[in-house]
């Protein structure tokens, strides 16, 4: 782990959201100062959460709202974004496969109809082509076992927008994830998923790809270690580890994983 003395500045930034830059609806200190310092160097931003309940267009006008300036359209990704652009090549190569059921909120409901799927009752589980997982506060056991039919029984392939276990909310307890959903259904189904989001390599690709950079040059910030970080570390970019999220610095020694740097603001990327 580099002593934070020796931070360089880099050419691109990835960011979390949650976590890092605010906590629900409660700012994180110094956390806008310090992206909008980045952004008036020239620094390229990109900022990318697993969180898949709301829209990309809904996260640029909140971080818009909270004073990051400017934020383009596409300098946010979600894990549903990442989901969406890999059930669109599989309908590329499948049209007839487009019937999806939905263990996922509103927003990843609105990526699949406008990408040209079929969103069937889950009680028409043993129609479906894909079962898709994302954060949703409306699951319960008979639709979790719908979903792990379709998956064990009928085929259907299991697609899990992150594996984001739980989250941290400003009164100090958590939020569960769509981890924990996920986990419910591939115990039951006995199946794995295909997850799309952080640790996992392609939203990273995709956020290298839109800044432009070799990734050599980028910086991954987050503040879990098991996806910010993990997915940093397996896709060979540097990462800083803020802790101003749910995970604290003992926890490096637990999960075993090592950032590059440590930091305990965002601010510390700047001085």
């Amino acid at each position: 782990m580099a002593g934070n003395k020796n931070m360089k500045l880099y050419d691109g930034y990835i960011f979390d959201m949650d976590g890092v830059i605010y906590r629900g609806d409660e700012i994180i200190k110094d956390a806008i100062t310090a992206i909008n310092i980045l952004k008036s160097k020239g620094c390229k931003v990109m900022f990318i959460t697993n969180n898949s309940s709301k829209l990309a267009e809904e996260y640029v006008a909140k971080l818009k709202e909270i004073g990051v300036s400017p934020v383009a359209d596409d300098e946010v990704m979600t894990s549903g974004d990442i989901a969406i652009s890999y059930l669109k090549k599989e309908l590329e190569q499948n049209p007839q496969k487009n019937n999806v059921l939905c263990v996922c909120g509103d927003a990843v409901k609105t990526l699949l109809r406008r990408a040209g799927f079929r969103i069937i009752d889950p009680k028409e589980y043993k129609k479906a082509d894909y079962v898709i997982v994302g954060i949703t506060t409306d699951f319960d056991w008979k639709l979790g076992n719908y979903a792990s039919n379709a998956i064990a029984v009928y085929g259907a392939k299991f697609i899990a927008t992150n594996p984001d276990i739980a989250k941290p909310v400003p009164n100090g307890e958590i939020f569960a994830g769509t981890g924990a959903i996920v986990k419910f259904i591939e115990t039951a189904s006995q199946t794995e998923p295909q997850i799309m989001g952080k640790p996992y390599p392609k939203m990273f690709e995709i956020a290298i790809q839109k800044m432009g950079l070799d990734k050599s040059k980028v910086l991954m910030v987050g503040d879990l270690l098991n996806t910010d970080i993990k997915g940093a570390l397996d896709f060979g970019i540097d990462s800083a580890f803020v802790l101003t999220g749910l995970h604290k610095r003992e926890d490096i020694q637990r999960f075993r994983i090592t950032p590059t740097y440590v930091i305990e603001s965002l601010m510390e990327l700047v001085n």
